[in-house]
């Protein structure tokens, strides 16, 4: 993932080569609450990706994390800008100040074409392995499909260079069952896992939520109506206490003793 600076004993990032790219929302709260939110991530990635002459080979975006695969010799300005840029945005959309993505983003420099193979098959796989869907066809944000002619209406927000996907993977069927049967990734191992197996998927909670919040944004809420919103989600919906802290952007623990009290 990073090389060591031996004069100054720091571990530096890779800027080149086949990279795969990880960020995640702050504290492992929901980034994404709805497609807008989505869509203008998609239009930075590729507006930052032509301004540092980087290659958008894979991406899939979920609802607290993102994946990319890139090719690219200016990882970090590339990162930067887009994180710095989507935040600011975001931000000022729900009227916040906090941090949107913890940092520092994760990256490896798939060296070799099986390696960065894996990698891309690895981002493609995430909804399955959320359980969002048995199918990647079948998850909307994902550069799944671009590839092999698939009709796609991304295409108005990003550009993917599909050329190492369809030289090395040959045909969609082929595509499918590799994806169907990747495996844990070095991310999945070493990053005490990027999300939670989905008790309940985010999208319904997120869809009960803005019908609780009727046209109100979440953040505006004051104590008593947070804690309302709680035992609103967890009565309806039966999502976990985590689930609910990462889209209310709320303690595990606060939660806890908000449903427990009523």
């Amino acid at each position: 993932m990073v090389g060591k600076n031996k004069k100054r004993g720091k571990l530096l990032r890779v800027q080149s080569g086949n990279i795969h790219v990880c960020f995640r929302g702050n504290n492992r709260n929901v980034v994404f609450y709805d497609d807008n939110d989505i869509i203008q991530l998609l239009l930075r990635i590729n507006r930052f990706a032509k301004q540092y002459d980087t290659k958008i080979i894979a991406f899939v975006i979920m609802h607290n994390h993102v994946h990319l695969q890139v090719f690219t010799n200016n990882l970090t300005p590339f990162m930067r800008s887009l994180l710095n840029s989507y935040s600011r945005w975001y931000n000022q959309k729900y009227g916040m100040s906090d941090q949107v993505f913890k940092s520092p983003f994760l990256s490896s420099n798939k060296r070799s074409r099986e390696w960065a193979t894996k990698s891309i098959l690895y981002i493609l796989n995430n909804p399955i392995k959320a359980g969002i869907c048995t199918q990647p066809k079948d998850y909307p944000w994902s550069s799944y499909h671009f590839y092999f002619g698939r009709r796609n209406p991304l295409v108005r927000y990003i550009d993917v260079d599909k050329t190492f996907v369809e030289e090395n993977i040959k045909n969609r069927a082929l595509l499918d069952s590799l994806i169907n049967t990747e495996m844990l990734s070095e991310f999945e191992i070493h990053s005490n896992s990027l999300y939670d197996r989905e008790i309940v998927q985010y999208s319904e909670i997120l869809k009960s939520m803005l019908q609780i919040l009727n046209g109100r944004k979440m953040f505006e809420l004051n104590r008593e109506e947070c804690e309302k919103l709680i035992v609103v989600l967890r009565e309806t919906t039966g999502a976990s206490y985590r689930q609910i802290a990462n889209v209310t952007h709320e303690s595990w623990e606060f939660v806890r003793r908000v449903c427990a009290a009523r």
